[in-house]
């Protein structure tokens, strides 16, 4: 009886012994199929949702290769650099097995051209300075005047250099209500009176940033009316009290 125990034992031993001689070889085995053949190295990496970027850029920046194993990728350090870049809002990196990467990017927008010491910085609604460049084409974005800056660089955000909150507000306010997107240019160098001219040729004198909102959404209203109507106006005065005056051209 004794016997026949033992030998069970011995027995159940050696099955415990070769199941987990299996297991190890099958680890091995699958290790070497996966990181010492090219089943799972790189094929093609696409890249989603860029405008402003070249691919070439966001590759680089991914720190993902063709040819490269896809487990030995870090998805992590590659978030990390994209976003680092200036346009990069979000990245995203996604493994599509065996051999494709898909790279996504959430694209930081151009929402206006500031002048800066010879210089236009482009910046997004988040106040992010997007790119600095010593020239400009035609582009459709409004330029800002008026505003005083001292060593700015990409990356740096505008919001948080601007000396009066109700500058930010305005110009938060007015990309949120598409306001901007009419305007040609908005000169702030005047505390009392700040000038904006849209691109219809309109002229507006906004007066002291005060009750910022509540006048710019009374702008909207009025240039809806305008546009409605078919008025041809030459000025908008919104400086001259509590009620507006809207300058025609038959006056």
């Amino acid at each position: 009886m004794k016997n026949k125990k033992n030998s069970k034992r011995r027995i159940e031993k050696r099955k415990r012994i070769l199941k987990l001689l299996l297991f190890v070889l099958i680890i091995i085995l699958l290790y070497l199929f996966v990181f010492k053949t090219d089943f799972f190295n790189i094929r093609s990496i696409k890249v989603v949702g860029i405008n402003k970027m070249s691919y070439e850029q966001v590759v680089q920046a991914s720190m993902c290769n063709k040819g490269e194993n896809i487990f030995k990728i870090s998805r992590k350090r590659g978030k990390e650099s994209l976003e680092r870049l200036p346009y990069i809002k979000e990245a995203k990196i996604k493994r599509r097995f065996p051999k494709d990467i898909i790279i996504e990017i959430d694209e930081r927008q151009e929402i206006a051209i500031i002048s800066y010491i010879g210089s236009y910085v482009f910046i997004d609604d988040e106040g992010y300075i997007l790119t600095i460049a010593d020239k400009i084409e035609e582009v459709n974005l409004p330029q800002i005047f008026g505003l005083e800056f001292t060593d700015l660089e990409v990356g740096n955000n505008i919001f948080n250099l601007l000396e009066r909150d109700s500058i930010k507000e305005f110009i938060t306010y007015c990309e949120k209500s598409n306001l901007l997107l009419l305007m040609k240019y908005v000169n702030f160098t005047d505390n009392n009176n700040t000038m904006i001219e849209l691109k219809d040729g309109i002229k507006v004198a906004f007066g002291p940033l005060d009750n910022v909102k509540y006048k710019l959404s009374f702008l909207n209203n009025i240039l809806d009316d305008i546009g409605k109507k078919d008025i041809r106006v030459k000025q908008i005065l919104l400086n001259k009290g509590n009620n507006p005056i809207v300058v025609t051209d038959d006056r």
